[in-house]
Formats: C-alpha cells, sequence, structure tokens
C-alpha cells in the first residue's frame, strides 16, 4: 500500500509538471518568421560610401521581408570588431561590409562559420584574404584600373609631370593603391610624391605641405581623405592645383575629373548577390565581382578655376558634365 501510495504521487508530480508546462502562461516573442535580417556596417560615413548602402537597399526594397540595421565604424578596427561580433551573436543573416576595415573584422568569423559576410567597396580584396575558397565570404570590389585613369588626367593636363597622393597609411586598400601607383607612372614618365595621414586632422597640413611639388592630386579610394574632400578642393584650388578622384560622387563638389564606378550601381550589384544567397545560393558558389561599368565625370567649373582647358572629345564623351555645358 505505501508503494501504491509512492507511485501515485511520483506520477502526479510529473503529470502536473508536463501540464504546466503546456497550459503556463508564457511571455510574448516578437514575430520575426519571414524576415531576413540584414546587418550593413560601414566604414565611415560620407557619400560614396552612403551611395553603397542606399544601392543595396534599392536593390531589395521590393521584397518586404528584408530587414535592415545601418552602423558605421568610424574607420575604427575596434569598433568594427564590436559591430560585427554583435552581428555574429544577434542572429542577422548577413552581415554586409561597406569599405575594407569592417570587412577585414568580419572575415575570420565569416571563415569559422559563425556569420555569411557579403563585403562591398573594398579596393583590394587580397587585404582581406589571398584565398576566399570555403570562407561563406563573396563581394563586390570597387577597384578600377589605374592606367586608364593616369591616361585620363595625362589628356587633360599634357604637362602633368607630378602626381601628388594623400593617404592614409593605416587603411591597406590605400597602401596598396599607392604601391600600385608607382611602376604605372614609372612608365609614364611621371613622379610619384605621396603625404601620409593618419588621422583626419593630419589632412590640412598634408595639403599644404605637398601642393608646392605636384601638377596635380590624386585621390583614390581612401575614406579618410575622401571624407575631407571639400577641404582638399579648397587650399588646391588656391594654389591652381587640379583634384582627380576615382570617386564619381566627388566630381559635382568640385573636383575636376573621374573616372570610375557609380557607387549605388556597385550597391545594387552587392544587392543582388544577397538575393541570390536568400533564394538558396550557396554562398561559396558565388565569385567576387568588379565593376561591371565606369563613368567619366567632369566639372568644367572646376577645370576652370584651376586654368585648364578639357578637351571637346572628353567633355562630349563624359557621363555627366558639371558647371557648364558640352561642346556642340
Amino acid at each position: 500500500m505505501r508503494i501504491n501510495c509512492l507511485f501515485f504521487a511520483i506520477f502526479g508530480g510529473i503529470a502536473m509538471v508536463i501540464l504546466s508546462v503546456f497550459f503556463s502562461e508564457k511571455p510574448e516573442e516578437p514575430d520575426l518568421d519571414g524576415l531576413y535580417r540584414i546587418t550593413i556596417c560601414k566604414v565611415i560615413e560620407h557619400e560614396a560610401i552612403n551611395a553603397v548602402a542606399d544601392g543595396i537597399q534599392d536593390e531589395l526594397r521590393e521584397d518586404p521581408n528584408f530587414e535592415f540595421e545601418i552602423n558605421t565604424c568610424q574607420g575604427n578596427h575596434g569598433v568594427a570588431s564590436q559591430a560585427v561580433s554583435k552581428a555574429a551573436n544577434d542572429g542577422t543573416e548577413i552581415l554586409v561590409t561597406i569599405g575594407t576595415t569592417p570587412t577585414q573584422a568580419a572575415f575570420k568569423l565569416a571563415k569559422d562559420g559563425k556569420l555569411m559576410l557579403v563585403f562591398s567597396s573594398v579596393t583590394n580584396p587580397e587585404d582581406i584574404s589571398s584565398s576566399f575558397a570555403s570562407s561563406n565570404t563573396t563581394g563586390v570590389s570597387n577597384f578600377v584600373p589605374l592606367k586608364p585613369q593616369i591616361e585620363l588626367f595625362r589628356r587633360i593636363q599634357p604637362n602633368l609631370k607630378k602626381l601628388g597622393v594623400i593617404y592614409n597609411s593605416s587603411e591597406s586598400n590605400s597602401v596598396a593603391i599607392v604601391n600600385a601607383l608607382q611602376p604605372v607612372l614609372r612608365e609614364m614618365d611621371i613622379t610619384l610624391v605621396t603625404r601620409c595621414i593618419q588621422k583626419s586632422s593630419d589632412l590640412p597640413q598634408a595639403v599644404n605641405s605637398i601642393v608646392s611639388e605636384v601638377d596635380a592630386i590624386f585621390v583614390s579610394n581612401d575614406n579618410m581623405v575622401l571624407a575631407g574632400i571639400p577641404l582638399v578642393i579648397k587650399i588646391c584650388n588656391r594654389h591652381s592645383i587640379p583634384v582627380y578622384v576615382s570617386d564619381t560622387d566627388q566630381v559635382e563638389k568640385g573636383c575636376l575629373a573621374a573616372l570610375g564606378p557609380n557607387q549605388f550601381d556597385i550597391g545594387r550589384q552587392t544587392g543582388a548577390m544577397i538575393r541570390k544567397i536568400k533564394n538558396g545560393t550557396d554562398i561559396n558558389d558565388i565569385k567576387i565581382e568588379y565593376p561591371k561599368t565606369n563613368e567619366l565625370f567632369i566639372n568644367l567649373e572646376a577645370a576652370k578655376s584651376v586654368g585648364i582647358d578639357i578637351p571637346d572629345d572628353l567633355i562630349n564623351g563624359a557621363n555627366k558634365v558639371f558647371g557648364g555645358d558640352r561642346k556642340k
């Protein structure tokens, strides 16, 4: 009898636990069914980077299931590491990094299988890794071949002999560009003059110290210098030194010319990759892509301010002309 009582007591206790699991009130959880979470981590805030982010969202805007979170690491490796770690722990489906710094911070997490990584606007993917095989990583580079750009500058300035480049020595993509420029300029008998900066407050001194030594300034895809491009233009205009860029978005702001990709279109190209992954394509089967087209932007007012006449055929062949009209 004592055994039977013990049996029923144990059985009854188990039954009550089971019933409480099924019928007790549970706190309401947010309904995330169907949402595909994308975290976008930008290297810094400036027009080109923002245009890439806008292009990504525009490409995916017709699918209401995409949910975006956007943050900026301000070019800081520590902040970038915190941002990508948070994305990995928050259930982000895909981390999108715009620029080299956040991409470098995220790559190991992707390779270890903790997230899927799609980068965008990374000038030199080899700064991230020499191999992306089975790394859960793909993306779109914004690299533009250097020789056609220098040939453009020489067409505009036939007597171009000294080209100045200001760059952030902490941005590995910028260091790679400077190294790649040297043989191109040597072949064209142009001397490369450089100034390094490590923080934005170094920029005024760098520009002021280089303008007397060069015939033109070239700003490639260096995020810190691009963020301060109005200052670069202002100082260079005082010395009648033209400013060339790879980022076409900067020409309207006063740079003389650019031959490069449309950053918004790079974003859309990146968004198309994200859609493929969402629709079931293995990220490791998607190869890294490069800009599909390059565009020529010219600013005639900027040319006039530094005393340069741009050949008519370049003006007529440009994708966009600011500060004046095309030649008839």
